[in-house]
């Protein structure tokens, strides 16, 4: 009875949704039409990519693009506002909450950009967000001034009046101050309601779309490729052994470890479900609920065993490959030794060809010495 009920409730949804994209599919064409008739070029160069957007949604079933509804209605409700603010002798007030406005679209805008290409790359991490909020914030300046010289050309073609330096600055500076409230907002909190139903839908839903998935597996066949070495593991699993089909806490530390050794060495990749041969095993991942729990059972690892402050050296995500798990940690070096904490007991571990190999009494303290001797004199000259 509540599948029913929840299945009655998404087709409602649905079909509230698509007659919303109808009507604003219409609004844009109207607003398009009279951007044109009337010089409005700021309307048209908006309603152009919105009019395509809303045709895909409505006609092409999503398969070629899909943007979040909010920021659908964002661009729409802006080109609205506009459009009333050409209607009133003195719009000042409406004409600068639309430039604040498209500021924020321009904002959201930069940062699906940014994530798109970013969290592809290995040395990337999600907790990166004082990046993605500088890369976006430029992103949506540049996306602003592409708009004003499209509108100035635009303008030079009808033969309409040209906007002056003192219009221009003014716009520039209000669409800066909306584009810069998304990216330090961003960066404050990444999971607030405004993110969540744009950007981080948007991923979610597209991962496939921007190259993430194909990327994961381009990585995990070129390191099966080279083998194991200084830089790249195997485990075949993360807690469970595959002899008892138990949990067992030392494969657990077999993963710290080589993560560990990583911290302390060059960095490297380890592939988990993979075994030691290269065969694709898949990770355990039936020993947990479900993806999210297995996420969050590996980064409490490393939070407990290795340390919250190493966290952003750590990187990983779970893949499909030859329809099997396989579990890439992308690990960079760190810039302060990294101990294994198991109770009161703290191990160091380091690379060794292969192989990670743990270090003793003066062994540790050579390689640390030499490892780490930049950031030991740095830690010396501070504290004098």
């Amino acid at each position: 009875m509540n599948e029913s009920k929840d299945n009655d409730a998404k087709k409602y949804t649905s079909r509230l949704l698509y007659t919303c994209y109808a009507l604003m599919l219409i609004s844009s064409i109207l607003i398009f039409t009279a951007g044109i008739v009337l010089g409005n070029y700021r309307d048209v160069i908006l309603a152009v990519p919105v009019i395509l957007i809303l045709a895909d949604a409505l006609f092409v079933e999503r398969t070629v693009v899909h943007i979040p509804p909010l920021m659908i209605f964002l661009v729409v409700g802006l080109m609205i506002l506009l459009l009333i603010e050409r209607g009133l002798e003195n719009g000042f007030l409406l004409d600068a909450v639309a430039d604040v406005l498209l500021g924020i679209v321009m904002g959201l805008s930069g940062l699906i950009i940014t994530y798109s290409l970013l969290r592809t790359l290995p040395e990337f991490n999600n907790r990166n967000s004082y990046l993605a909020a500088f890369v976006s914030l430029s992103l949506a300046l540049s996306f602003f001034t592409m708009i004003l010289m499209i509108q100035y050309a635009l303008c030079i073609i009808g033969d309409v009046e040209i906007q002056t330096t003192k219009e221009i600055m003014s716009q520039l500076m209000l669409v800066t101050l909306g584009a810069a409230f998304v990216s330090f907002s961003f960066y404050l909190n990444r999971h607030t309601g405004l993110f969540r139903h744009t950007i981080n839908q948007y991923l979610e839903t597209r991962s496939g779309t921007i190259g993430e998935n194909e990327y994961e597996i381009m990585e995990i066949e070129r390191i099966l490729k080279s083998g194991e070495s200084e830089k790249a593991e195997y485990k075949s699993t993360l807690r469970t052994n595959l002899a008892t089909e138990e949990k067992d806490v030392r494969m657990e530390k077999a993963v710290l470890k080589t993560i560990v050794a990583f911290l302390n060495s060059r960095g490297g990749t380890l592939l988990i479900g993979i075994s030691d041969s290269g065969e694709v095993v898949g990770i355990d991942e039936n020993s947990f609920d479900n993806r999210d729990k297995l996420n969050l059972h590996l980064t409490n690892l490393i939070a407990s065993q290795i340390g919250n402050e190493f966290l952003p050296f750590i990187s990983f995500k779970l893949t499909d490959y030859q329809e099997k798990g396989v579990m890439r940690v992308v690990c960079r070096k760190s810039d302060d030794p990294v101990f294994l904490k198991e109770g009161k007991q703290e191990t160091f571990y380091v690379r060794s060809g292969p192989s990670s190999v743990e270090l003793n009494g003066m062994d540790i303290l050579n390689y640390v010495d030499n490892r780490f001797k930049k950031r030991i004199r740095k830690k010396r000259f501070e504290q004098n």
